[in-house]
């Protein structure tokens, strides 16, 4: 009975620790939908981070990089305007899950613009602003959203 009692405890512990993170998969339209809603700042990128990956380590932990971004900002008129700058990159974890993001890769990225003097990019183990290699119909998307046209969360 013990026996039993202790995996029962276990199979309701672990199984709170499998579903306490349920990520549905993210969506441009709607990371571009919270980042208009929020009370913060957001510039959304389309482009690479240069940086150097911090250690991997054997318990979850935070990490912030410093990287550089080169690529484009998105404008009323799409991915348009070129640019370089300094990002500070917050890699995310939540319980035993965190985010990982590879350099030298092609991002959409939704990056706080905080008080027009700091990027910071927030990347959780979701990855809700954060679209590795985009698909071109991502990057159509979003550029829609931006041109004030539908903006809608893809069912998939």
């Amino acid at each position: 009975m013990k026996k039993i009692l202790t995996a029962a405890v276990l199979t309701a512990i672990s199984t709170q620790h499998a579903v306490a993170l349920s990520c549905l998969k993210p969506d441009v339209a709607e990371a571009y939908q919270t980042a208009a809603a929020s009370d913060l700042s957001y510039v959304v990128l389309k482009g690479t981070f240069a940086f150097t990956p911090p250690p991997k380590t054997d318990a979850p932990e935070s990490k912030t990089v410093e990287a550089t971004f080169d690529g484009r900002l998105l404008t009323g008129a799409g991915f348009t305007q070129q640019v370089s700058a300094q990002v500070e990159i917050n890699l995310l974890c939540e319980a035993s899950w965190c985010a990982d993001l590879q350099p030298d890769t092609d991002y959409i990225a939704f990056v706080e613009n905080r008080d027009n003097e700091k990027l910071i990019f927030d990347v959780g183990p979701c990855y809700g602003f954060a679209f590795q290699e985009p698909a071109q119909d991502d990057v159509k998307r979003v550029e829609n959203c931006a041109q004030g046209g539908s903006c809608e969360r893809l069912n998939n």
